[in-house]
C-alpha cells in the first residue's frame, strides 16, 4: 500500500505556511479584541459600581442607621435607598472580596455621597459611628449631667436621673459594683464621645467604666469595702463643690476630717445647695434650717451620698488630706480660701473681708 495520499484525500494539498500565519494572526486579533472589550466593560462596570455617588467634597452628610443583625445585602439596600451607592450587588461583591461580610457593626453612621463604597464598607466594619462629643465638668450633679446629655440628643434628663438615682445596683463593670442604688459621685467627669443613639443606660455605663479606670480601687484608702469607697467619694464631692482652686482642696478636706474627728457638724454650704430644690446664688439663714438628711448644719457626719461627681484632684484630696488644725475657712477675694483654727479668728477674717467690699 502506497504511503502517498491519493486523489481526493483530505491530506492532499495542506495549507501553506503563509496561510497558517494569517489565520493565527486573525485569531490573536480577535482574541485581543475580545480581551479589550472585557477590559473596557470591566472598567466601566467598576467605575460605575465602585465610584462615589458624588464628586462634590462638600456634599451633605447623611445619617444612616444600621440595625442589629443586618446582612451585607440589607446594608447595601439601606445605602442604595439613601443615595450613597450605585449598586447593591457591587457593594456586596466588594464586601465579599474583602472578607467584611461578617464584620459589619450595627449603629448610626454619618456618611457622605462623596465616599467610595469601599470606604463606606470599611467605616461600618470598623464601627466608626456618628458620635457626639460631650464634656461633663467636675462637680456636676447627676441632674446637671442628664440635662447636658439631653441637650446633645442623648436620652432625656428625667430618665437619666431616674436611672442614676435609683438603679445603681443594676450596673456593674469589671472590678466594680456601685455601693448603692444612687450613682451620684461615680459618674466620672470627663469629655466623652457618645455614638449617635446612645441610651441613658449606655451613657451611665460608660461613665462608671471610666471611673473604674481612672480611680485606683486598690489604693490603701479605698479598700474593697463599699463603706470606705463611699466615704472617700462623698468627702471628695464636698471638696469639689467648696474649693475654687486645686491648692485648697487638701486643706478643705483636712478641715472636714478634723471636724468629723471632734464630732463637730460639717456646716458645709454645698450640702444645703444640694438639699434645696433650686440652686441659690446666696444662701439665707432660713436655708440653713432646711429639713433634709443633706443638711450638715443640722445633722452630724457626712451626708448620706455624694452631692456631686468629683474629679481626680478632689478625690486625691479626700484620699490625702492636709494635716491641719484649722476648723474654719472662708473664700477670699482671689478665690483662695483663708483657713483659721478658732471661731473668733474666723469671724475676724469675715469682718475684714466685708470692709474690702
Amino acid at each position: 500500500m502506497s504511503d502517498n495520499p491519493g486523489p481526493g484525500s483530505p491530506y492532499q494539498n495542506p495549507p501553506s505556511a503563509p496561510v497558517r500565519r494569517v489565520a493565527r494572526s486573525l485569531f490573536y486579533v480577535w482574541l485581543a479584541a475580545i480581551v479589550g472589550v472585557v477590559v473596557v466593560c470591566s472598567t466601566v462596570f467598576c467605575l460605575n459600581v465602585f465610584m462615589p455617588m458624588s464628586g462634590n467634597k462638600k456634599a451633605p452628610l447623611v445619617d444612616v442607621a444600621i440595625p442589629r443583625g443586618a446582612t451585607v445585602s440589607d446594608i447595601a439596600g439601606i445605602l442604595k435607598d439613601k443615595g450613597l451607592i450605585r449598586s447593591t450587588h457591587g457593594f456586596t461583591l466588594w464586601c465579599t472580596l474583602n472578607h467584611l461580610n461578617s464584620k459589619m457593626v450595627a449603629g448610626v453612621y454619618l456618611l457622605s455621597p462623596h465616599m467610595p463604597p469601599g470606604q463606606i464598607a470599611q467605616l461600618i466594619a470598623l464601627g466608626n459611628q456618628d458620635t457626639s462629643l460631650v464634656t461633663i465638668p467636675e462637680g456636676f450633679t447627676a441632674r446637671q449631667i442628664g440635662a447636658r446629655l439631653a441637650a446633645h440628643g442623648i436620652g432625656t434628663q428625667s430618665a437619666f436621673l431616674q436611672l442614676a438615682s435609683t438603679q445603681g445596683l443594676t450596673f456593674a463593670t469589671p472590678g466594680f459594683h456601685p455601693p448603692g442604688k444612687n450613682l451620684e459621685g461615680y459618674l466620672f467627669p470627663d469629655t466623652y464621645r457618645f455614638p449617635y443613639g446612645t441610651t441613658d443606660r449606655e451613657a451611665i455605663a460608660q461613665m462608671l467604666d471610666n471611673f473604674t479606670h481612672r480611680i485606683d480601687l486598690e489604693s490603701p484608702g479605698l479598700s474593697r469595702r463599699p463603706a470606705d469607697l463611699s466615704r472617700v467619694v462623698t468627702m471628695a464631692s464636698l471638696v469639689e463643690r467648696e474649693a475654687q482652686v486645686d491648692a485648697d482642696r487638701p486643706l478643705i478636706a483636712g478641715v472636714f476630717y478634723h471636724r468629723l474627728r471632734i464630732n463637730m457638724p460639717l456646716d458645709c454650704d454645698a450640702t444645703i445647695q444640694y438639699a434645696l430644690p433650686e440652686h441659690k446664688a446666696r444662701l439665707l439663714f432660713k436655708d440653713l434650717k432646711v429639713e433634709s438628711p443633706y443638711n450638715t448644719y443640722v445633722h452630724h457626719g457626712l451626708p448620706p451620698t455624694p452631692i456631686a461627681n468629683p474629679g481626680l484632684p478632689s478625690l486625691n484630696a479626700a484620699l490625702h488630706p492636709a494635716a491641719t488644725q484649722a476648723l474654719y475657712y472662708v473664700a477670699g477675694p482671689t478665690g483662695r480660701h483663708i483657713f483659721t483654727n478658732t471661731l473668733a479668728q474666723h469671724d475676724k477674717v469675715i469682718a475684714s473681708l466685708k470692709k474690702t467690699l
